[in-house]
């Protein structure tokens, strides 16, 4: 995984995490970044993260539920993560991230 998806991957994790802290404005940011991706992509980021009020889910049991090996699974997820991250509007909104992770340390 490339340092841009990695540094997404650690804001999403965050976020899942504790998505309240984040503010209402960079939710919603951050759900309108997701929902670039096809719908079914969205979900299984949604889903594998726990954002927007879900529980994390497992990389296998996303697999089994899509029915794909894990390996697949994660390089579809890794793909994703490119897609968001080479993202103008993620470009756009990650110095908010930044800023929260200041404030909140």
């Amino acid at each position: 995984m490339d340092d841009l998806s990695k540094e997404l991957q650690d804001f999403l994790i965050s976020m899942g995490k504790d998505e309240k802290r984040f503010g209402e404005r960079l939710t919603g940011y951050t759900r309108q970044i997701i929902n670039m991706l096809y719908s079914t992509d969205a979900q299984i980021l949604e889903e594998y993260y726990g954002l927007f009020g879900q529980e994390p889910h497992r990389l296998d049991d996303l697999a089994h539920r899509y029915k794909v090996s894990p390996e697949i699974m994660q390089q579809g997820i890794e793909a994703c993560l490119r897609k968001i991250a080479v993202s103008p509007e993620w470009q756009q909104i990650k110095p908010l991230t930044k800023l929260k992770a200041i404030r909140i340390k």
